[in-house]
């Protein structure tokens, strides 16, 4: 019976064999290495490129979140807006009557009544006539607010607005007026545009008090673009406070004991619907109102653009 048992056979490597061998596995291994680095590098990379969008996902997330929050604060504003405004113009509309009646009346009686008041009596009657004009004021703010039809553009000088102006309203003798020394002529509502320069000079009467003061009007060109004017109504009151200067065309915000905080509002709302803007500067001692208004333009298609802004608001 032949012999079943298996046999093996070792071959026997030389040292000059056996250190080839040894020297190809350690290459072997150092590129091994050197691809599993190169691995955990790309992974490290792709894991901070994941981390980093991450941050930018969340950062997107906490945006949107703020935007439709804000959103909804706007909505809620505007909705809250339009209620108040609706009530305010029935109200407004209501009173404005009776308040013509006992202006007229005044008026009347004084003629009559001049020669026989006493001091005592004309200051009395000063009063009167103040509290009706403030009280007149008011009631065209509100309704200067809600109501925004369709201007009514044409040629129209911007000096002779403010002489139109200036001739509605009575001015302190603690005030001097410094008109406007150069004119422009721009295409624009001259009633709206009336309404802003009542509003920004009563303002500046308001802010100046019972102390000498100045109230200066300047138009000149925009030295950027030379198809806009520029406007700034000057006072030298005591300024708009750096923290509220974002606020003050805002609805309803008003700082003064006695407002109805739609003046400075309806002058944006008028100056946006003219494809311009109005801003603030104050520097403590005084504040100047700066507009800024196209002297022509494509208007259909500057009107199509304002009320996409504007509708952004509501």
């Amino acid at each position: 019976m032949p012999d079943q048992s298996p046999y093996f056979f070792i071959k026997e490597f030389s040292n000059e064999e056996l250190m080839k061998i040894l020297v190809a596995k350690i290459k072997e291994l150092k590129e091994s290495k050197a691809d599993v680095e190169s691995l955990n590098m790309k992974l490290q990379d792709n894991m901070a490129k994941l981390e980093e969008l991450q941050q930018e996902i969340i950062q997107q997330r906490d945006n949107l979140k703020e935007e439709v929050r804000h959103k909804d604060e706007e909505l809620l504003k505007a909705e809250r807006l339009s209620a108040i405004g609706q009530l305010s113009a029935r109200i407004a509309h209501d009173l404005r009557n009776p308040l013509n009646v006992i202006s007229n009346t005044s008026k009347i009686l004084r003629v009559k009544l001049e020669k026989h008041l006493d001091e005592k009596s004309s200051e009395q009657w000063a009063r009167l006539d103040r509290a009706i004009s403030r009280l007149s004021h008011q009631l065209e703010d509100v309704l200067d607010y809600v109501r925004m039809p369709k201007l009514k553009r044409e040629k129209y000088s911007l000096s002779l607005i403010c002489h139109d102006v200036i001739e509605r309203i009575q001015m302190p003798s603690n005030i001097s007026f410094h008109p406007p020394l150069k004119d422009a002529t721009v295409f624009c509502d001259p009633e709206k545009m009336e309404i802003v320069f009542v509003n920004l000079i009563v303002n500046a009467i308001q802010a100046i008090g019972k102390n000498d003061g100045d109230i200066s009007i300047e138009i000149f060109d925009d030295r950027e673009d030379d198809s806009f004017v520029l406007i700034n109504v000057t006072d030298s009151g005591p300024g708009v406070p750096q923290e509220i200067q974002d606020k003050i065309f805002e609805p309803l915000f008003t700082t003064k004991q006695v407002g109805t905080g739609l003046g400075l509002s309806s002058c944006k709302s008028i100056i946006m619907q003219h494809g311009g803007t109005i801003s603030v500067q104050s520097s403590g001692k005084g504040a100047t109102f700066t507009i800024r208004i196209p002297k022509n333009s494509d208007w259909d298609s500057m009107e199509a653009r304002t009320n996409s802004v504007l509708a952004s608001f509501s």
